[in-house]
């Protein structure tokens, strides 16, 4: 259910998760209780009120918790990928300093690099994959940098400023990757499932049933926004709110000769 809702649009997602509990919260307790004529005890209305507030509160927290978490992994993989497209760069520009036509021919398997993980291996981490071809061009890379013969003092501070440039743009490339299987934890949606559960409940015992309206709906089109701010963050890189390659689409007319 998460995943087709990050191929919606936000505002859809908004919409659609305001019109389910509208439903399930307001619409058809009101329905029920205006057709059958049913109105809780007073003593118990006045129980369900408090127990209301309670899980509102409960409720309100653990989104609060959820969206710590998905902006904090968000910023983190933008951050890796500000610091992935200057590694790229600081790559070029020591190749460039190296000189010779091996270390050009190394700065055009770069700008493919990097081409190749803007255009097929970002799409592809939206399924938790990655770009053989991204991997095929990073493969020769290293290979081709360890075949790199400096000849004086100048080329061997180069040579080894390439081969440290490269690990870590390794290394980050591995974060990225990784950081497309991050998602919230189940005991975050278990807990917020019981306690929406337990929200809408309390709140079908409202009394007179035009506060349950006003009150219930009210909050519900609360928790409503804050929801559909949680799973547009929750997809890292699906949805109107994924991670772009930006920040490498900016470096690549710098990349190669």
């Amino acid at each position: 259910m998460i995943n087709y809702l990050h191929t919606l649009p936000n505002v859809v997602i908004g919409l659609s998760i305001m019109c389910v509990g509208l439903l399930l919260s307001t619409a058809i307790p009101f329905y029920i209780r205006w057709k059958y004529k049913l109105n809780p005890d007073e003593h118990l209305a006045k129980g369900a009120e408090e127990g209301f507030k309670l899980f509102t509160s409960i409720t309100l927290l653990l989104i609060a918790f959820s969206l710590v978490r998905v902006q904090g992994d968000h910023r983190n993989v933008e951050d890796l990928v500000s610091r992935e497209a200057a590694l790229m760069f600081k790559l070029n520009r020591s190749l460039a300093a190296f000189g010779g036509a091996n270390a050009a021919e190394l700065q055009g398997d770069l700008k493919s690099y990097a081409n190749a993980v803007v255009d097929d291996e970002w799409p592809l981490m939206a399924k938790n994959e990655r770009s053989e071809e991204a991997s095929n061009y990073l493969t020769d890379l290293t290979q081709g940098i360890r075949l790199l013969d400096p000849r004086n003092p100048v080329q061997q501070m180069a040579r080894a400023e390439v081969v440290t440039t490269l690990s870590q743009l390794s290394d980050v490339r591995e974060a990225r990757l990784s950081a497309a299987r991050l998602q919230l934890p189940n005991y975050l949606w278990d807990a917020l499932a019981i306690s929406v559960a337990l929200l809408i409940v309390f709140g079908w015992l409202q009394n007179p049933l035009p506060k349950m309206v006003a009150y219930v709906g009210g909050v519900t089109i609360g928790v409503s926004v804050l929801f559909t701010l949680v799973i547009a963050l929750e997809g890292l890189f699906v949805g109107e709110s994924k991670v772009t390659p930006e920040a490498i689409v900016h470096i690549l007319p710098s990349l190669g000769l």
